[in-house]
């Protein structure tokens, strides 16, 4: 589908998109440019429900290995040292 852009920068979304889309009048956009390709996307607002499960998923560190364990130690004793 091409959709024609006006002197102002405004664009109709053709009517199959936003339905696939979900996107009704007055809906918030986010809109965003990445690798040449611009980026349409309806905005979602947070629930409870998913700021739950984002600070959930967030609360376990990674394992480190020892060889993470020696680079902290060392980044950690540079800092040290300039103190």
């Amino acid at each position: 589908m091409i959709a024609k852009v006006s002197v102002k920068g405004q664009m109709v979304i053709p009517e199959a998109v936003r339905e696939q889309a979900r996107i009704h009048a007055g809906d918030e956009v986010e809109v965003g440019y990445a690798n040449g390709l611009v980026v349409l996307r309806k905005r979602q607002p947070l629930t409870a429900a998913h700021v739950r499960s984002l600070l959930r998923g967030g609360s376990e560190l990674p394992k480190l290995s020892p060889k993470d364990e020696d680079a902290v130690a060392r980044a950690i004793q540079r800092v040290r040292s300039r103190a």
